[in-house]
């Protein structure tokens, strides 16, 4: 039978973000959330799919089901291209929204505080910092900010049907 969506949902989407959400400087938990979040669509298709599939019948496949999670959260496919880069090392696709390295890492993290950014994965010893993500189109987003999108997004489709 498998796991089902909301034990997945509990178990990790939501423990992740909630490590995030307390520790927004930490990029590993901010990582570790993005990956659940957006294999929570995996979970959730492939469960349905086998369990239910009426659930899912208003889709034709896992990529329309993805299309559809893209336009209920703005912040969907900059998970997923952070979800792959991590979980793949690299990103080859000008589909994805994050910039990434050849070397398999994101392109550009940086950590702000009190309106200072400072570039790299290192914080200074006087505070903490939150972990932003830059766009191709150099948009600076908060990650935490992502997540909660996302996560919300989750909540109403795990919960309002």
């Amino acid at each position: 039978m498998g796991m089902h969506p909301y034990d997945f949902y509990t178990a990790f989407v939501e423990e992740n973000y909630h490590d995030f959400y307390n520790e927004p400087d930490n990029v590993r938990k901010g990582i570790n959330a993005a990956v659940s979040a957006f294999h929570m669509s995996d979970q959730y298709f492939n469960y349905f799919k086998k369990n239910d599939p009426n659930k899912i019948s208003r889709f034709k496949d896992r990529t329309d089901f993805l299309k559809y999670l893209a336009k209920e959260s703005k912040y969907f496919n900059d998970i997923q291209s952070i979800a792959n880069a991590y979980k793949h090392l690299y990103l080859n696709s000008s589909l994805s929204h994050v910039s990434i390295a050849s070397t398999g890492c994101i392109e550009k993290i940086e950590f702000e505080k009190d309106g200072i950014t400072v570039d790299g994965c290192s914080q200074d010893d006087d505070g903490k910092f939150v972990v932003i993500y830059t766009t191709k189109i150099s948009q600076k987003i908060k990650l935490l900010e992502a997540l909660k999108d996302v996560i919300s997004m989750w909540s109403k489709i795990l919960y309002s049907t």
